[in-house]
């Protein structure tokens, strides 16, 4: 299995602890409120939300994909980090076994914070995932975190 990484960062003026409840806890249900074109739906398949549960994401007319299927690797409510896998879905490309995501939300003094993000790409024997899929997944997130932040700023 090939493995290829990416990494991210950018600062916010908003909490670490606000910017953490909305794009980790309640993006299912803020996302398609804030960017409808991202994903329509989302409904859990297994689980209560926390660790181990397996949601199945139906993507917006933006995205050039129809589903993908997450599960949730890990929630630190305290130290606010959060990690969720992409198990499945056209997402993946036919060549990509798994995409792993980890964001950690880190205070800054002036009351904001930094989002620090690292998407691993873990793909079928040795396949390598195009740079522009790469680019493309930091655009959506940035997209995301962007208009995230924009209502949280608004609202």
């Amino acid at each position: 299995m090939g493995v290829q990484k990416t990494e991210a960062e950018v600062t916010s003026s908003v909490s670490a602890e606000k910017l953490f409840k909305a794009l980790c806890l309640d993006i299912d249900t803020l996302l398609p409120q804030v960017l409808p074109g991202a994903i329509k739906s989302s409904e859990t398949l297994e689980g209560d939300g926390g660790v181990g549960t397996v949601k199945l994401v139906h993507l917006g007319d933006a995205s050039p994909f129809k589903t993908m299927k997450q599960k949730v690797d890990a929630i630190d409510k305290e130290s606010f980090t959060y990690a969720y896998s992409i198990i499945d879905g056209d997402i993946l490309l036919g060549f990509i076994e798994s995409i792993n995501n980890h964001f950690a939300y880190v205070p800054n003094a002036d009351g904001g914070c930094t989002v620090k993000s690292t998407i691993t790409f873990n793909t079928k024997g040795d396949a390598v995932v195009p740079e522009e899929n790469i680019k493309f997944a930091n655009d959506q997130n940035r997209a995301i975190f962007q208009a995230v932040e924009a209502y949280l700023i608004a609202n």
